[in-house]
């Protein structure tokens, strides 16, 4: 995009979303606010986990640090006794040394922090971790840990369990149970499996999340018992349906890895939760994802993923506020991920909540790319009526056309009509080499006014089994195809 038309477009955003700014407090959080200076000090078990250094001279092992780092966190939001704080809480101190551990209390609310060190030394691996408590910087465990051969299979889980004796005294037996069980025998599988964490954690494109398969097959190649490997693969697959793949296929290869990892591990909450959108998208059935949501939020209740599935039934079902309730809270949980904060920004746009997203955005701001976050900027400015201030904005490529509709509005809006065709064109040249959401074509079919072709593609969109189909009685965009005698028959098909 040109500088001038940039810079025009971000100056309407900051005058057009200033004013639903003042709806959140300086914290970030919703009013009420709490009045200045009355911060309650943090709770005595909260603790924080910072992102270990990776000291290693190959910095390729930086994924063996943050990995690490991320399955204890994991590990530690298991004990129900301890406050852990999230990744995005804790990512803004990445590298950075722990010079004053009373102000980095201060700043993340947290009574403890953990820190460390990963240094891997051709096949040995020094792993360096410090508990220290934050208002008196007294150091309350450390430990130094070598491993030879990469076996690095029970390093977090002894960190972890040290971690909460330090804290809590003891560990409970369900607690030992919890935090000691072996994911993998295999080093390498488990090195496997590490790489396929971060690849999926750290973008949301098609070459990352692809990149996580690969690795989550080879650690299963190496494990077949494997069960958070099967885990991961499922997400992955969940994470490329919609945007990448068609629904049918990659919430059908996601259900059949969820059952492998479950039929291994009974007790993980995620095969719970991908299985909850497997239902929800394969089978239409809002109430069965609505119990495997619950489920995998019973075992494991700070699992973001199931909180912000359950959130997704509830939609379905028409209970909005429950279901914001619970897309918020997934973001709370995991507020690192750029994917949480948008399916609630998402949400709030399709609740006709346009205060609170405008209010959100900055927030989400933080995380996201800033295309990700000019698109959610640009389909609120539309949402609000002004249709040529968003069209900069815009774009209709992201994840299988998730903008594409308003996009379309959009440039219709600034009299353009041989662009929108245009791009309706490219929508369906993107299904010859690859895929795109036939939502999203329907859509844009109805921006140009013609009704039978969108209830075609609305039609194939019931076929490939999207889930953004959950949000089709609250679509504005598709509210046109309602009156028309086709749609109730797709309607019907619908479980929730």
């Amino acid at each position: 995009m040109p500088m001038l038309p940039r810079l025009i477009a971000f100056s309407v955003v900051t005058v057009v979303l200033a004013v639903p700014l003042a709806a959140q407090c300086p914290d970030g959080s919703p009013p009420p606010c709490r009045p200045q200076g009355t911060r309650l000090p943090p709770a005595p078990n909260s603790v924080a986990v910072l992102y270990f250094d990776n000291l290693s001279r190959d910095t390729a092992d930086a994924y063996l640090a943050e990995g690490l780092t991320e399955e204890i966190i994991i590990r530690l939001g298991q004990v129900q006794r301890l406050e852990v704080k999230s990744r995005f809480e804790v990512q803004r101190y990445r590298g950075h040394a722990l010079l004053d551990p009373p102000a980095l209390g201060r700043s993340l609310h947290a009574a403890y922090l953990l820190t460390g060190s990963v240094q891997r030394a051709g096949d040995q691996v020094r792993l360096r971790a410090t508990l220290v408590r934050a208002a008196n910087r007294a150091q309350v465990w450390g430990d130094v840990f070598d491993r030879i051969g990469s076996n690095l299979l029970t390093v977090e889980s002894d960190i972890a369990g040290a971690v909460v004796t330090a804290i809590a005294g003891h560990l409970l037996p369900e607690e030992r149970t919890r935090l000691t069980r072996p994911i993998t025998a295999d080093p390498i599988a488990y090195d496997e499996y590490l790489r396929g964490v971060l690849a999926r954690s750290n973008a949301f494109d098609e070459p990352s999340i692809r990149s996580a398969l690969t690795h989550f097959e080879r650690a299963i190649a190496r494990d077949s018992g494997f069960a958070a490997a099967f885990a991961g693969l499922a997400q992955a697959w969940v994470d490329l349906a919609d945007g990448y793949i068609s629904g049918r296929e990659g919430y059908a290869r996601a259900a059949a890895a969820a059952r492998q990892a479950i039929a291994r591990d009974s007790l993980l909450a995620l095969p719970y939760a991908m299985l909850s959108s497997a239902a929800l998208a394969l089978d239409f059935d809002g109430r069965e994802a609505e119990r495997l949501a619950r489920r995998a939020i019973s075992l494991d209740p700070r699992r973001a993923e199931a909180h912000g599935r359950l959130g997704d039934a509830l939609w379905g079902a028409g209970r909005l506020d429950e279901a914001l309730f619970e897309r918020r809270r997934a973001w709370e949980l995991d507020s690192l991920s750029t994917d949480n904060g948008y399916l609630y920004i998402d949400m709030l746009l399709f609740s006709h909540q346009l205060d609170s997203a405008a209010a959100f955005l900055p927030r989400y701001r933080q995380v996201a790319p800033a295309p990700n976050a000019d698109l959610l900027a640009g389909r609120i400015l539309a949402a609000r009526g002004d249709l040529r201030g968003a069209a900069p904005l815009l774009n209709w490529r992201r994840y299988g056309g998730q903008a594409a509709g308003t996009y379309v509005r959009a440039l219709l809006a600034r009299g353009d009509s041989l662009a929108a065709r245009a791009t309706l064109d490219s929508m369906l040249a993107a299904r010859t080499s690859g895929y795109f959401n036939p939502m999203a074509i329907a859509r844009a079919y109805v921006a140009l006014g013609d009704i039978d072709r969108g209830m075609e593609w609305l039609r194939r969109a019931f076929e490939e089994r999207t889930i953004w189909l959950t949000v089709v009685r609250a679509d504005d965009e598709l509210a046109p195809l309602r009156a028309d005698p086709r749609y109730a028959a797709l309607d019907h098909q619908l479980k929730y």
